[in-house]
């Protein structure tokens, strides 16, 4: 059972009358294969009195878990300690959107909202950590057409809203059979860019209903387009934003998708490229991430309202 059951937590102090709270601060870990640890930094591993080996500490968990949760308390500090990324068989950039700060240090919960790439190689065995993440609710963002080559099958107890949005990159709104049927060799960082503003400017609506409906659904939701980082990534900023995160922390989270999403595709993708004579070295920014695209979407959306004040 999981989460509730995969988490670990020392008793919350007593609430006293003028007594100042203690800060909770989110701490990102790598989960053992075995799922039997939490490994963090050796510096805090040392603060929480665990043993360390090297650059690392390893932190045992009570039972094995696909997304543990545990909270541990030193020098009147409550770290709550948890890894990002939910390890699937069948999608390399599943993760957890939580788990940073927020305004005058406050916490944005681990847990409540995820996001991701396609989830059409998802095994039965990953929908059930799905199911026991307690997500009801997956907020699709990819066109008919999309969603049609790559269906999710979701267990009943799931809904899936589907919210379509669609950027025109390098002259096509499928740039990934534009490049392996050699259409277009090159995509570069100003492609980008320009696909990105062309979201704001064809779906400005469709980004903030996506958004609010992520915002504001009141269990564990999931949203996620094909690669899980461009339109996923537009909106998962807002709600980091709506949270008080700072534009840092957004760039942050927004960079994971290049570790966890590029190389795979890549790889995926490097045949077909090579049999259409695109040099793959020429594709790089479509496979990766570009700050300075989500920090133009950003800027050209009317954030009244999403910012906290």
């Amino acid at each position: 059972m999981l989460p509730t059951a995969a988490r670990d937590r020392t008793q919350s102090p007593a609430r006293v009358i003028g007594v100042k709270p203690t800060p909770r601060l989110p701490v990102d870990a790598h989960l053992s294969s075995d799922q039997h640890q939490l490994l963090i930094a050796a510096s805090l591993g040392i603060e929480l009195g665990l043993p360390t080996n090297g650059a690392l500490a390893a932190l045992d968990l009570n039972r094995p878990s696909p997304a543990p949760v545990v909270e541990r308390e030193a020098n009147a500090v409550r770290y709550v300690i948890a890894n990002r990324r939910i390890a699937l068989e069948g999608a390399t950039n599943f993760r957890d959107a939580g788990g940073r700060r927020g305004p005058h240090g406050s916490m944005v919960d681990w847990r409540t909202h995820y996001r991701s790439e396609n989830l059409a190689g998802l095994t039965s065995d990953d929908w059930g950590i799905l199911e026991a993440l307690g997500i009801d609710l997956i907020i699709d963002l990819r066109h008919e057409n999309e969603s049609g080559l790559a269906p999710s099958k979701a267990p009943s107890g799931i809904a899936i809203v589907q919210i379509p949005i669609v950027g025109n990159l390098a002259g096509h709104v499928d740039a990934t059979s534009a490049l392996v049927n050699g259409l277009v060799d090159r995509i570069d960082d100003e492609a980008m860019q320009a696909m990105y503003l062309d979201l704001v400017s064809e779906h400005e609506q469709d980004l903030f209903a996506a958004f609010k409906l992520y915002r504001d659904h009141d269990r564990p939701v999931l949203i996620h387009c094909t690669a899980g980082k461009d339109r996923t990534g537009i909106v998962v900023a807002l709600w980091q934003l709506s949270q008080g995160v700072s534009t840092r922390e957004v760039l942050e989270d927004y960079r994971l998708s290049s570790l966890y999403r590029t190389l795979p595709r890549y790889l995926t993708l490097r045949p077909d490229l090579v049999a259409a004579h695109v040099d793959p070295r020429n594709v790089h920014s479509y496979l990766s991430t570009q700050n300075a695209s989500l920090t133009a979407a950003l800027n050209a959306l009317d954030l009244t309202g999403v910012t906290p004040h």
